[in-house]
Protein backbone atom coordinates (compact mmCIF):
# COMPACT_ATOMS: atom_id res chain seq x y z
CA UNK A 1 0.00 0.00 0.00
CA UNK A 2 2.98 2.28 0.39
CA UNK A 3 3.03 2.75 -3.39
CA UNK A 4 -0.12 4.87 -3.08
CA UNK A 5 2.09 7.76 -1.95
CA UNK A 6 4.08 7.75 -5.18
CA UNK A 7 1.62 9.84 -7.24
CA UNK A 8 1.56 12.49 -4.53
CA UNK A 9 5.29 13.00 -4.70
CA UNK A 10 6.47 12.92 -8.30
CA UNK A 11 6.11 15.98 -10.53
CA UNK A 12 7.32 17.02 -13.97
CA UNK A 13 7.17 20.59 -15.15
CA UNK A 14 4.95 20.47 -18.19
CA UNK A 15 5.03 22.80 -21.03
CA UNK A 16 3.74 26.25 -20.21
CA UNK A 17 1.84 28.33 -22.70
CA UNK A 18 3.83 31.00 -24.48
CA UNK A 19 3.38 33.30 -27.47
CA UNK A 20 5.74 34.95 -29.94
CA UNK A 21 5.53 38.43 -31.42
CA UNK A 22 5.61 38.48 -35.23
CA UNK A 23 8.35 40.66 -36.76
CA UNK A 24 7.66 43.22 -39.49
CA UNK A 25 9.90 43.18 -42.54
CA UNK A 26 11.32 46.71 -42.68
CA UNK A 27 14.40 45.97 -44.73
CA UNK A 28 16.42 43.13 -46.12
CA UNK A 29 19.62 41.23 -45.46
CA UNK A 30 21.63 41.94 -42.33
CA UNK A 31 19.30 44.74 -41.23
CA UNK A 32 16.43 42.25 -40.90
CA UNK A 33 18.57 39.84 -38.89
CA UNK A 34 19.71 42.63 -36.57
CA UNK A 35 16.15 43.83 -35.91
CA UNK A 36 14.89 40.30 -35.31
CA UNK A 37 17.65 39.53 -32.83
CA UNK A 38 17.04 42.77 -30.92
CA UNK A 39 13.26 42.20 -30.69
CA UNK A 40 13.71 38.56 -29.72
CA UNK A 41 16.12 39.56 -26.97
CA UNK A 42 13.64 42.08 -25.54
CA UNK A 43 10.83 39.50 -25.71
CA UNK A 44 13.06 36.97 -23.93
CA UNK A 45 13.76 39.46 -21.13
CA UNK A 46 10.00 39.71 -20.55
CA UNK A 47 9.34 35.96 -20.92
CA UNK A 48 11.98 33.45 -19.68
CA UNK A 49 10.41 30.65 -21.76
CA UNK A 50 11.83 32.34 -24.89
CA UNK A 51 15.42 32.30 -23.63
CA UNK A 52 18.04 30.00 -25.13
CA UNK A 53 18.77 28.33 -21.80
CA UNK A 54 16.74 28.62 -18.60
CA UNK A 55 17.60 26.76 -15.38
CA UNK A 56 15.64 27.36 -12.19
CA UNK A 57 15.14 25.84 -8.76
CA UNK A 58 12.00 26.18 -6.63
CA UNK A 59 12.24 25.62 -2.89
CA UNK A 60 8.66 25.09 -1.66
CA UNK A 61 8.26 25.17 2.10
CA UNK A 62 6.40 22.69 4.25
CA UNK A 63 2.61 22.52 3.83
CA UNK A 64 -0.36 20.24 4.41
CA UNK A 65 -1.17 17.39 2.03
CA UNK A 66 -4.06 14.90 2.08
CA UNK A 67 -5.30 12.34 -0.41
CA UNK A 68 -8.39 10.35 -1.33
CA UNK A 69 -8.38 7.18 -3.41
CA UNK A 70 -11.59 6.25 -5.24
CA UNK A 71 -13.34 8.77 -2.99
CA UNK A 72 -12.13 7.26 0.29
CA UNK A 73 -9.61 8.99 2.62
CA UNK A 74 -6.09 7.64 2.04
CA UNK A 75 -3.63 9.69 4.10
CA UNK A 76 -2.64 13.13 5.34
CA UNK A 77 0.70 14.65 6.27
CA UNK A 78 3.20 17.44 5.62
CA UNK A 79 5.10 17.91 2.36
CA UNK A 80 8.11 20.02 1.33
CA UNK A 81 9.58 20.13 -2.15
CA UNK A 82 12.67 21.16 -4.10
CA UNK A 83 12.19 21.26 -7.89
CA UNK A 84 14.86 21.96 -10.50
CA UNK A 85 13.94 22.50 -14.14
CA UNK A 86 16.09 23.14 -17.20
CA UNK A 87 14.94 24.20 -20.67
CA UNK A 88 17.20 24.37 -23.73
CA UNK A 89 15.82 25.99 -26.92
CA UNK A 90 17.78 25.17 -30.07
CA UNK A 91 17.02 26.76 -33.48
CA UNK A 92 17.56 24.17 -36.23
CA UNK A 93 16.93 25.88 -39.58
CA UNK A 94 15.29 29.00 -41.04
CA UNK A 95 14.32 29.66 -44.64
CA UNK A 96 12.05 32.37 -46.01
CA UNK A 97 9.11 32.75 -43.62
CA UNK A 98 9.67 29.33 -42.05
CA UNK A 99 11.75 28.03 -39.16
CA UNK A 100 12.28 24.78 -37.29
CA UNK A 101 13.44 24.49 -33.69
CA UNK A 102 13.74 21.96 -30.89
CA UNK A 103 13.43 22.23 -27.11
CA UNK A 104 14.90 19.85 -24.56
CA UNK A 105 13.59 19.92 -20.99
CA UNK A 106 14.81 18.24 -17.82
CA UNK A 107 13.04 18.05 -14.47
CA UNK A 108 14.30 16.80 -11.11
CA UNK A 109 12.47 16.86 -7.81
CA UNK A 110 13.09 15.92 -4.22
CA UNK A 111 9.95 15.73 -2.11
CA UNK A 112 9.66 14.79 1.54
CA UNK A 113 6.37 13.69 3.10
CA UNK A 114 6.43 13.44 6.90
CA UNK A 115 3.98 13.26 9.79
CA UNK A 116 2.07 10.72 7.68
CA UNK A 117 -1.25 9.55 9.07
CA UNK A 118 -2.68 6.61 7.13
CA UNK A 119 -6.39 5.89 6.76
CA UNK A 120 -5.94 2.62 4.85
CA UNK A 121 -4.88 -0.77 6.29
CA UNK A 122 -1.31 -1.63 5.32
CA UNK A 123 -0.26 1.93 4.40
CA UNK A 124 2.77 2.87 6.48
CA UNK A 125 2.98 6.02 8.61
CA UNK A 126 6.73 6.28 7.91
CA UNK A 127 8.26 9.43 6.44
CA UNK A 128 8.93 9.19 2.70
CA UNK A 129 11.55 10.93 0.52
CA UNK A 130 11.38 10.74 -3.27
CA UNK A 131 13.91 11.82 -5.91
CA UNK A 132 12.63 11.71 -9.49
CA UNK A 133 13.73 13.06 -12.88
CA UNK A 134 12.10 13.29 -16.31
CA UNK A 135 13.19 14.37 -19.80
CA UNK A 136 11.12 15.95 -22.59
CA UNK A 137 11.77 16.75 -26.25
CA UNK A 138 9.73 19.07 -28.49
CA UNK A 139 10.14 19.68 -32.23
CA UNK A 140 8.42 22.81 -33.61
CA UNK A 141 7.69 24.32 -37.01
CA UNK A 142 6.88 28.06 -37.25
CA UNK A 143 5.70 30.12 -40.20
CA UNK A 144 4.99 33.84 -40.60
CA UNK A 145 2.27 34.39 -43.19
CA UNK A 146 -0.92 36.32 -43.92
CA UNK A 147 -4.61 35.40 -43.91
CA UNK A 148 -7.28 37.61 -45.49
CA UNK A 149 -4.63 40.30 -45.81
CA UNK A 150 -3.73 40.18 -42.10
CA UNK A 151 -0.44 38.88 -40.65
CA UNK A 152 -0.59 35.55 -38.85
CA UNK A 153 1.91 33.38 -37.00
CA UNK A 154 1.48 29.59 -37.28
CA UNK A 155 3.15 26.99 -35.11
CA UNK A 156 2.90 23.20 -35.04
CA UNK A 157 4.80 20.99 -32.61
CA UNK A 158 5.10 17.44 -31.33
CA UNK A 159 6.28 16.69 -27.79
CA UNK A 160 7.44 13.52 -26.10
CA UNK A 161 8.02 13.11 -22.36
CA UNK A 162 9.46 10.14 -20.50
CA UNK A 163 11.22 8.93 -17.39
CA UNK A 164 12.43 5.79 -19.18
CA UNK A 165 15.12 5.87 -21.87
CA UNK A 166 13.52 2.86 -23.54
CA UNK A 167 10.11 4.40 -24.30
CA UNK A 168 8.08 7.60 -24.66
CA UNK A 169 5.46 7.74 -21.92
CA UNK A 170 3.47 10.70 -23.28
CA UNK A 171 3.11 12.05 -26.82
CA UNK A 172 1.11 15.20 -27.66
CA UNK A 173 0.60 17.55 -30.61
CA UNK A 174 0.07 21.30 -30.52
CA UNK A 175 -1.13 23.70 -33.23
CA UNK A 176 -1.33 27.49 -32.85
CA UNK A 177 -2.54 30.36 -35.01
CA UNK A 178 -1.77 33.82 -33.58
CA UNK A 179 -3.03 37.04 -35.19
CA UNK A 180 -1.26 40.32 -34.29
CA UNK A 181 -3.95 42.98 -33.84
CA UNK A 182 -1.87 46.03 -32.95
CA UNK A 183 1.87 46.65 -32.81
CA UNK A 184 3.42 49.97 -31.82
CA UNK A 185 6.53 50.94 -29.90
CA UNK A 186 4.59 50.87 -26.60
CA UNK A 187 1.62 48.55 -27.17
CA UNK A 188 1.26 45.11 -28.76
CA UNK A 189 -1.59 42.66 -28.56
CA UNK A 190 -2.58 39.51 -30.40
CA UNK A 191 -5.31 36.87 -30.32
CA UNK A 192 -5.36 33.30 -31.50
CA UNK A 193 -6.40 29.72 -30.98
CA UNK A 194 -4.52 26.67 -29.70
CA UNK A 195 -5.38 23.08 -30.60
CA UNK A 196 -3.85 20.51 -28.26
CA UNK A 197 -4.16 16.84 -29.22
CA UNK A 198 -3.51 15.11 -25.92
CA UNK A 199 -5.23 11.90 -24.72
CA UNK A 200 -5.45 13.26 -21.16
CA UNK A 201 -7.34 16.44 -22.11
CA UNK A 202 -11.10 16.57 -22.45
CA UNK A 203 -11.10 20.01 -24.12
CA UNK A 204 -8.70 19.94 -27.11
CA UNK A 205 -8.73 23.68 -27.91
CA UNK A 206 -8.66 27.06 -26.16
CA UNK A 207 -8.31 30.73 -27.05
CA UNK A 208 -5.06 32.67 -26.63
CA UNK A 209 -4.66 36.39 -25.97
CA UNK A 210 -1.44 38.34 -25.44
CA UNK A 211 -1.07 41.98 -24.45
CA UNK A 212 2.01 44.06 -23.70
CA UNK A 213 2.16 47.76 -22.85
CA UNK A 214 4.96 50.05 -21.73
CA UNK A 215 3.89 53.08 -19.69
CA UNK A 216 5.61 56.47 -19.73
CA UNK A 217 7.45 55.64 -16.49
CA UNK A 218 8.90 52.52 -18.23
CA UNK A 219 6.67 50.16 -16.24
CA UNK A 220 5.74 47.20 -18.46
CA UNK A 221 2.50 45.22 -18.25
CA UNK A 222 2.54 41.74 -19.78
CA UNK A 223 -0.60 39.59 -20.13
CA UNK A 224 -0.52 36.10 -21.67
CA UNK A 225 -3.91 34.45 -21.23
CA UNK A 226 -4.46 31.86 -19.95
CA UNK A 227 -1.00 31.51 -18.39
CA UNK A 228 0.46 34.77 -17.03
CA UNK A 229 -0.11 38.30 -15.80
CA UNK A 230 2.92 40.33 -14.74
CA UNK A 231 4.45 43.77 -14.26
CA UNK A 232 8.11 44.48 -15.00
CA UNK A 233 10.16 47.57 -14.17
CA UNK A 234 13.72 48.29 -15.19
CA UNK A 235 15.62 49.71 -12.21
CA UNK A 236 18.85 50.18 -14.16
CA UNK A 237 20.45 49.00 -17.39
CA UNK A 238 21.09 45.60 -15.80
CA UNK A 239 18.62 45.27 -12.91
CA UNK A 240 14.86 44.74 -13.22
CA UNK A 241 12.00 43.89 -10.85
CA UNK A 242 8.88 41.81 -11.55
CA UNK A 243 5.57 41.06 -9.84
CA UNK A 244 2.74 38.84 -10.99
CA UNK A 245 1.01 35.48 -11.22
CA UNK A 246 1.76 32.59 -13.57
CA UNK A 247 0.11 29.24 -14.26
CA UNK A 248 2.28 26.15 -14.18
CA UNK A 249 1.65 22.46 -14.57
CA UNK A 250 3.37 19.17 -13.87
CA UNK A 251 3.20 15.62 -15.14
CA UNK A 252 4.50 12.37 -13.66
CA UNK A 253 4.41 8.72 -14.69
CA UNK A 254 4.22 5.81 -12.28
CA UNK A 255 3.47 2.11 -12.16
CA UNK A 256 1.35 0.60 -9.39
CA UNK A 257 0.88 -3.03 -8.45
CA UNK A 258 -2.12 -2.60 -6.19
CA UNK A 259 -5.74 -3.75 -6.47
CA UNK A 260 -8.42 -1.36 -7.75
CA UNK A 261 -5.94 1.07 -9.37
CA UNK A 262 -4.47 1.09 -12.91
CA UNK A 263 -0.95 -0.20 -13.43
CA UNK A 264 0.11 2.61 -15.80
CA UNK A 265 -1.01 6.02 -14.61
CA UNK A 266 -0.35 9.73 -15.01
CA UNK A 267 -0.26 12.24 -12.18
CA UNK A 268 -0.86 15.88 -13.10
CA UNK A 269 -0.93 19.10 -11.11
CA UNK A 270 -1.93 22.68 -11.88
CA UNK A 271 -0.44 25.46 -9.74
CA UNK A 272 -0.51 29.24 -9.48
CA UNK A 273 2.70 31.03 -8.51
CA UNK A 274 2.22 34.58 -7.21
CA UNK A 275 5.22 36.61 -6.17
CA UNK A 276 7.81 39.32 -6.71
CA UNK A 277 11.38 39.04 -7.94
CA UNK A 278 14.49 40.64 -9.35
CA UNK A 279 16.78 39.82 -12.28
CA UNK A 280 20.33 41.01 -12.86
CA UNK A 281 22.00 40.89 -16.26
CA UNK A 282 25.71 40.08 -16.45
CA UNK A 283 27.39 40.87 -19.75
CA UNK A 284 25.20 40.74 -22.84
CA UNK A 285 23.58 37.32 -22.46
CA UNK A 286 23.59 36.03 -18.87
CA UNK A 287 20.72 36.70 -16.45
CA UNK A 288 20.54 35.73 -12.77
CA UNK A 289 17.22 35.92 -10.95
CA UNK A 290 15.54 35.40 -7.60
CA UNK A 291 11.86 35.57 -6.74
CA UNK A 292 9.51 34.42 -4.03
CA UNK A 293 5.88 34.34 -3.04
CA UNK A 294 3.00 31.92 -2.58
CA UNK A 295 2.39 28.71 -4.53
CA UNK A 296 -1.31 27.79 -4.79
CA UNK A 297 -2.06 24.20 -5.93
CA UNK A 298 -5.31 24.14 -7.94
CA UNK A 299 -5.49 20.41 -8.65
CA UNK A 300 -3.46 17.24 -8.16
CA UNK A 301 -4.87 14.06 -9.68
CA UNK A 302 -3.80 10.57 -10.74
CA UNK A 303 -5.60 8.74 -13.55
CA UNK A 304 -5.26 5.85 -15.98
CA UNK A 305 -2.79 6.75 -18.74
CA UNK A 306 -5.39 5.88 -21.41
CA UNK A 307 -8.08 8.14 -19.89
CA UNK A 308 -8.61 11.86 -19.28
CA UNK A 309 -7.67 13.70 -16.10
CA UNK A 310 -11.38 14.03 -15.19
CA UNK A 311 -11.50 10.24 -14.72
CA UNK A 312 -9.10 10.24 -11.78
CA UNK A 313 -8.81 7.65 -9.02
CA UNK A 314 -6.56 9.70 -6.71
CA UNK A 315 -7.28 13.29 -5.70
CA UNK A 316 -4.84 15.20 -3.50
CA UNK A 317 -5.42 18.45 -1.65
CA UNK A 318 -2.29 20.51 -1.03
CA UNK A 319 -2.24 23.73 0.98
CA UNK A 320 -0.77 27.04 -0.15
CA UNK A 321 2.90 27.35 0.71
CA UNK A 322 5.62 30.02 0.47
CA UNK A 323 8.31 29.41 -2.14
CA UNK A 324 11.59 30.93 -3.27
CA UNK A 325 13.06 30.52 -6.75
CA UNK A 326 16.64 30.91 -8.02
CA UNK A 327 17.33 31.04 -11.75
CA UNK A 328 20.09 31.33 -14.33
CA UNK A 329 19.33 31.92 -18.00
CA UNK A 330 20.98 32.79 -21.29
CA UNK A 331 19.39 35.17 -23.79
CA UNK A 332 19.12 34.08 -27.45
CA UNK A 333 22.54 33.99 -29.08
CA UNK A 334 21.69 32.30 -32.41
Amino acid sequence: MKHYLIPTTVFLLAATFCSAQSISEVSKGLAIDSIRKMQMEQAALRNPVLRQINISTDVITRGDISGKINGDPLFKGKASTVRTTALFNVPVKSWGKNSVSTSISYFQQRLKVDEVQSFQPGLSNDDVIFNKSTVGLTASFQRRDSLFGKPVFYMASVSGVTNDAGSIKKLSYLGTALFPIKQTATTRYSAGVVINIDPSLKIPAFLLFTYWHKFKNDLEFNLNLPSQIAFRKGLSDRLSATAGTSLSGSLAFFELNQPNVPHDANYTTIDLKTGIGVEYRIGKKFVFGMNGGILTPLSARAFDRTKTSDEYFLNNKISNAPYVNFSFSVLPFF
